[in-house]
């Protein structure tokens, strides 16, 4: 436990040291613009921001709601917001966010659901939420497709980010539904990922790939039999993507940058792009990365602008969910009674 900690606390300094680099270098000599720029910002903007942000929160947890409830009918809402917001602080301080679900199946553990059910529930959400986002950067794609091909590199980036998503989801379809293409999955390309040594023990990779499928075959299953969950949990995802894309608008217009609401889409699109980007970025957070790529996207602010929006715009959309997850998941008396116990 004690490792576990300090493993955590590390992530955590990761995070900082590198956010706070790439903030002084893409300030540079420009510290007294930007800090006036704060100084004169719109104060209710950044109410605004924060309010709209909360909502992510909000509605992250009504998406767990909906299938916690499948298996624990006295499945509260403060329940699932406890659940869902320490998930978002767990995912924003691990690798590739991959510490969110060991959490978060922790945390139904002692709120009375069991892991078996718990880990059909957060398959259930990830299978909505990657099927949202996959049709979602898509169609942003397609209509931003003539600003992405003006940019090789950034292009070449979000295409990588998008076709991983992509990959993932199907994959994970298409081994679901077809024997063929999960006999493909496990006996050519594992074998093929043993061979170059990326796999280390063919047989037990085998058989977990295996089992995966066949959860996931089974929980879709149980989303065909309760299309209105499955149609609420969409909605929900819609949502989120929509407020988290939309952080940059509200950062520069909170910052009286020359925005108006004819360009909001267009931050939509940008900014979706940056979280398909940090897909393949193992940093806790995409620290460092995230803001690199919010300089490129959003450059046309100018110098003040972008360094200014991306402290406001990062700090919202990621520091706010850290901070408050960690006060939730710290203080829940639920959680903190069971472990006393």
């Amino acid at each position: 436990m004690l490792n576990g900690k300090k493993k955590y606390i590390l992530n955590i300094a990761i995070i900082v040291i590198i956010s706070a680099t790439v903030v002084c270098l893409s300030i540079g000599n420009q510290w007294k613009q930007v800090i006036n720029a704060f100084t004169h910002a719109k104060i209710l903007w950044i109410v605004l921001m924060s309010i709209v942000m909360f909502l992510y929160y909000i509605f992250d947890a009504f998406s767990l709601l909906y299938f916690g409830r499948a298996y624990k009918k006295d499945y509260t809402y403060k329940q699932s917001f406890v659940n869902a917001i320490s998930g978002t602080f767990f995912n924003g301080i691990t690798p590739f966010a991959s510490g969110g679900q060991f959490a978060q199946v922790y945390i139904f553990n002692k709120q009375g659901i069991a892991p078996t059910y718990s880990a059909s529930i957060l398959l259930m959400c990830f299978i909505c939420y990657q099927s949202v986002l996959v049709i979602y950067t898509g169609v942003v794609l397609i209509f931003k497709y003539q600003y992405f091909m003006s940019q090789p590199a950034i292009f070449s980036l979000v295409m990588l980010g998008f076709l991983i998503n992509f990959i993932v989801i199907a994959a994970l379809f298409g081994g679901a539904k077809s024997r063929i293409l999960q006999n493909f999955l496990t006996h050519t390309v594992l074998k093929l990922l043993y061979k170059v040594h990326i796999v280390k023990d063919y047989e037990s990779t085998c058989f977990k790939v295996k089992n995966y499928l066949a959860d996931f075959r089974d929980q879709l299953k149980f989303l065909q039999k309760n299309k209105p969950v499955l149609i609420r949990s969409c909605i929900c995802n819609f949502i989120k993507l929509t407020i988290i894309y939309s952080m940059p608008f509200f950062a520069a217009k909170a910052l009286n940058l020359n925005v108006t609401m004819a360009d909001f889409l267009d931050f939509i699109g940008l900014c979706s792009c940056i979280y398909l980007i940090n897909a393949f970025l193992p940093i806790p957070g995409a620290s460092g990365g995230s803001e690199g790529v919010y300089l490129l996207l959003f450059s046309f602010l100018g110098p003040v602008g972008v360094s200014s929006s991306m402290f406001l715009w990062r700090f919202m959309s990621y520091y706010m969910g850290l901070i408050i997850g960690a006060l939730v998941f710290s203080l829940d008396k639920e959680i903190n009674r069971t472990r006393l116990e």
